[in-house]
């Protein structure tokens, strides 16, 4: 659980160091965003690379940390420095010389990672030419771990493969756990399960092999409120990466749209919010109204798709009007895209509070609900009108 938080909060101030870095630089050799981004052979960047795309491929070198999303991240050049990757696919075949931290649906990691490794995702594969020179923590729906790791390895998965040499102790909470007769573990090997793990005669562990059983565990009260935390930053997480990606994406199709929202949320916040409010009633009683008519279930279906939709997006507006009033205070040189990630990480930094937090998400999702309703009335009465 605490490289869990670890993880997450790690996701928001790596986030954090960037933006210094988006505001002083007037020439952003180092930003890249688009349909397609690529760092290409041969070509090198001397300071921190960020790249957002719906698919990024980097196989130049960077000297310094890369922070790349998109639906498909390839890394397959050299890095000298840490890398944060989110995305749908990611594959690391490349060199990094630090950290790596990944988000991703399906991971593969076959190159080489001179420190840890930490990433979380359905699936995960770390074939047998990749070399992880520290410690590994994962958390994933699929885990195959057939590279050496050179510490230790903490992992929650449900079915776990384990088939190279672990340097440290081997500590994982699992649905399945297997050791083919290539595994090796030079610490213990400690495992919460509801089964027992199917280890090859021909394994080697050099510690004690100890079993948890998952259904024998009663956590107290503290800890229970432990796990829940965990959870919530984990979502948060989760919640903020797409976000990151969705927010770069809206405002690089729709800017005029996204920044007409911005200024009714900014000149109009109580018009705004009071709107909000009666949409967060208005919408679920019409979708319930079209439901017992079974007739309007199909329409109430999509209403109900369209409201999610709506309510997650907009969240993006008050992010961009966050970063937008802070480069503004302290004269910034603006760019869209850097203060829409300002705003995002103080967004989500509050979101984090207790209590504090619960009430700013209500009242952000409320006024930005509002907003978005009262801009798309005047676009609508603009076009009745031309």
């Amino acid at each position: 659980m605490k490289k869990l938080l670890v993880l997450s909060a790690s996701f928001l101030i790596l986030l954090a160091f960037a933006v210094p870095v988006f505001a002083q630089k007037e020439k952003q050799e180092n930003f890249k965003q688009g349909e397609l981004v690529t760092l290409p052979v041969g070509e090198t960047i001397n300071r921190d690379f960020f790249a957002f795309g719906e698919r990024v491929e980097i196989s130049g070198t960077v000297n310094g940390d890369v922070y790349a999303a998109g639906g498909m991240v390839i890394v397959d050049g050299k890095i000298n420095g840490d890398l944060l990757v989110a995305g749908g696919t990611v594959t690391i075949s490349g060199d990094i010389s630090q950290d790596v931290r990944v988000a991703g649906g399906q991971t593969t990691i076959s190159g080489n990672i001179g420190k840890n490794l930490t990433l979380g995702g359905g699936t995960v594969e770390i074939t047998n030419s990749a070399k992880i020179g520290g410690s590994l923590v994962a958390g994933a729906g699929n885990i195959n771990i057939a590279a050496p790791i050179g510490k230790d390895v903490r992992l929650g998965g449900g079915n776990v493969t384990l088939s190279s040499n672990v340097g440290g102790n081997f500590d994982a909470g699992v649905g399945s756990l297997r050791l083919t007769s290539k595994a090796s573990v030079d610490g213990d090997l400690t495992y919460w399960s509801s089964a027992d793990a199917s280890i090859d005669s021909a394994a080697i562990i050099s510690g004690e092999v100890v079993k948890h059983f998952t259904d024998q565990v009663t956590p107290s009260p503290t800890k229970a409120l432990g796990i829940l935390a965990g959870i919530n930053i984990f979502l948060t997480l989760i919640s903020s990466i797409s976000t990151l990606v969705l927010g770069l994406l809206l405002i690089k199709l729709l800017p005029g749209y996204t920044q007409s929202v911005v200024n009714k949320l900014r000149k109009r916040p109580w018009a705004s919010l009071g709107i909000g409010f009666l949409g967060v009633i208005v919408i679920p009683i019409v979708f319930v109204l079209l439901l017992i008519t079974v007739v309007g279930i199909p329409l109430a279906l999509i209403l109900a798709g369209s409201y999610l939709i709506t309510l997650f997006i907009v969240r993006i507006f008050a992010m961009r009007l966050i970063g937008q009033l802070i480069f503004e205070r302290f004269n910034w040189k603006e760019n869209d895209y850097t203060s829409f990630v300002l705003g995002l990480i103080i967004y989500y930094l509050i979101q984090l509070l207790p209590i504090i937090g619960g009430i700013w998400t209500a009242i952000i999702l409320l006024a930005t609900l509002g907003a978005s309703l009262l801009t798309k009335k005047d676009f609508i009465l603009k076009k009745k009108t031309n």
